[in-house]
C-alpha cells in the first residue's frame, strides 16, 4: 500500500500537472484530504469549510453547499488526471461519491476521463427539481402565466412566413458570420433547432379543476403520469398546457436578426416536447431560464466553473468562492435590482454546435440576447476568447430599476474542454 511519502508525492505531481485549474483552492482541498488520511482522521464537511475555505464556526452545512460543490469538482479533475496524464501512476486517488475521505487504490489505466456524475448536484439537479444539497429547490415564480397557445401558434405564422420568403440577403454578407459566437451557425447549412425553456402546468383538485399548479419534478405528461403510477401526484390533472417566460418572443425575435437568411432552416420546439434525437444532427439553441433547461442542464455544466446555489436564482464561481444571486422579482417598484444571463457555447461530436442562452429571470436573459445579438457588443467576448476555439462560457450581470436594465457587465468567462463535457454527458442521463 501507498506509503505517507508516496501520498505526498502522488498530490505534488497531480497539483502540478494543470488538471485542477488556476485555482489553489482544489489543492489546498487535496492536500488537506492527503493529511487527514496520514494522520488517520475522517474529514468532516465542517471541517473541510472552516479549515480549507475559511469560513466561521458558525457555517451551517445544511444551508451552504460550498464543500459538496468543490468535492464533486475535485472528484472529477481526478479522474481526468489519471485517464491522461496520470495514466502510468502506480496507485491512484478517488473520493467516494458522499463521502469526504480520500480512497487510494492500485493504479488501472484507462483510455478515458470517467467524471461520475454526483446524484444531489449537476445530474439530479433539474431531473428531481433538487438543488445541489439535495433539497427541493425553492425557486420563486413571479413570472406571469403567458397564453400559452397564443404564444405557438404566433411563432408558427412567423416562422411558416419565413419560410416562405426568399432569402434576401447572401449569408456571406451576415455580419455575425465573422464573430466567434455565431460563425459555427453561419458557416454551414445544416438546421438549426431552437429549444424554448417552458414549463409544464398541471391542474389541481378534484372533478373540479380548482387551479393550475407548477412542480419542478413533473415537467410532462408522461413524467405526471409516471408519478401517478407510482401513487404520488394523484391531486393532478392533465390540462396538455404549458407556459413560458415573458421574455421568450423577444429572445426568439432577437435570435432571428442573427440568423437572417437561415431563417428557411430554423425549426422551434419546446423543452418539454424534445427526445434525444432532437438533438443530434442540427445546431442547437436553447432560449429560457436555467431552471428550464432540463436535460441540457448536465451539458451546461458539465466542465463549467459555475454550479448552482442554493435555488436556480443562484450561481457559485468555483474558483473563486464569488456568489452571483439574483434580485430580479424581489425589488419593487424604484428599486434597484440585479439579475445575471448564462451563455455556454461548444461544438458537439458530429460538428454541429450548441449554444445555449439561459437567464436566472427575464432581466437576465434579455441583456444576454442583447450582449450576444450586436456586432459591436460581441468585441468584448471575442477578447476574452482569443483563441476562437468555439467552446466556452460566459456570465453577464444586469442592474438595474424600476424594470429597466441600466448595466451590462461581463463578469466571468472560462474555455471549455469539449472532452469533458461529452464524457460527462454520456455518463448521465440520455
Amino acid at each position: 500500500m501507498i506509503d505517507d511519502h508516496e501520498l505526498k508525492a502522488l498530490c505534488d505531481r497531480i497539483i502540478k500537472s494543470g488538471e485542477l485549474g488556476r485555482s489553489r483552492t482544489y489543492a489546498a482541498i487535496l492536500l488537506y484530504l492527503a493529511d487527514q488520511v496520514i494522520t488517520g482522521i475522517a474529514p468532516k464537511e465542517i471541517s473541510i469549510a472552516m479549515d480549507v475555505l475559511g469560513r466561521d464556526s458558525d457555517f451551517d452545512v445544511g444551508k451552504d453547499s460550498i464543500v459538496r460543490v468543490h468535492i464533486y469538482h475535485l472528484r472529477t479533475k481526478l479522474n481526468t488526471y489519471f485517464a491522461r496524464q496520470g495514466r502510468n501512476e502506480k496507485f491512484r486517488i478517488d473520493i467516494p461519491k458522499g463521502q469526504y475521505m480520500l480512497a487510494i487504490s492500485e493504479n488501472q489505466p484507462v483510455t478515458a476521463a470517467e467524471p461520475e456524475l454526483d446524484p444531489g448536484i449537476a445530474a439530479a439537479s433539474v431531473a428531481t427539481g433538487a438543488s445541489i444539497t439535495g433539497a427541493p429547490l425553492a425557486r420563486r415564480n413571479h413570472t406571469l402565466l403567458m397564453a400559452a397557445v397564443a404564444l405557438l401558434i404566433w411563432l408558427v405564422i412567423w416562422f411558416t412566413q419565413r419560410e416562405q420568403a426568399p432569402s434576401a440577403t447572401p449569408a456571406a454578407s451576415n455580419p455575425f458570420a465573422a464573430t466567434v459566437l455565431w460563425q459555427p451557425l453561419l458557416d454551414d447549412s445544416t438546421p438549426i433547432l431552437v429549444l424554448v425553456g417552458d414549463y409544464y402546468i398541471m391542474g389541481e383538485g378534484g372533478g373540479i379543476v380548482e387551479r393550475m399548479v407548477r412542480e419542478f419534478g413533473i415537467n410532462s405528461p408522461a413524467e405526471l403520469s409516471a408519478a401517478q403510477a407510482a401513487g404520488a401526484a394523484q391531486q393532478y390533472v392533465n390540462l396538455d398546457l404549458s407556459y413560458t417566460p415573458t421574455s421568450i418572443p423577444y429572445a426568439v425575435a432577437e435570435i432571428m436578426k442573427v440568423l437572417g437568411s437561415t431563417g428557411s432552416r430554423v425549426t422551434v420546439k419546446m423543452m418539454s416536447e424534445v427526445s434525444t434525437n432532437d438533438l443530434v444532427g442540427q445546431h442547437v439553441i436553447y432560449l429560457g431560464y436555467l431552471s428550464g433547461m432540463q436535460r441540457l442542464t448536465d451539458l451546461m455544466f458539465a466542465d463549467s466553473g459555475l454550479a448552482f446555489g442554493a435555488t436556480y436564482d443562484e450561481l457559485i464561481n468555483l474558483d473563486t468562492d464569488a456568489l452571483y444571486s439574483s434580485s430580479s422579482g424581489l425589488s419593487i417598484g424604484e428599486d434597484s435590482y440585479r439579475d445575471y444571463g448564462m451563455l455556454s457555447t461548444f461544438p458537439a461530436p458530429g460538428g454541429t454546435q450548441y449554444l445555449l442562452f439561459a437567464g436566472m429571470r427575464d432581466e437576465g436573459l434579455l441583456s444576454l440576447l442583447g450582449q450576444t445579438t450586436a456586432v459591436d457588443k460581441l468585441m468584448a467576448l471575442a477578447a476574452a476568447e482569443p483563441n476562437n476555439v468555439g467552446a466556452f462560457e460566459a456570465l453577464y450581470e444586469v442592474r438595474g430599476f424600476d424594470n429597466t436594465n441600466f448595466d451590462t457587465t461581463l463578469v466571468y468567462h472560462k474555455t471549455l474542454d469539449t472532452t469533458v463535457v461529452w464524457e460527462t454527458r454520456l455518463l448521465g442521463q440520455p
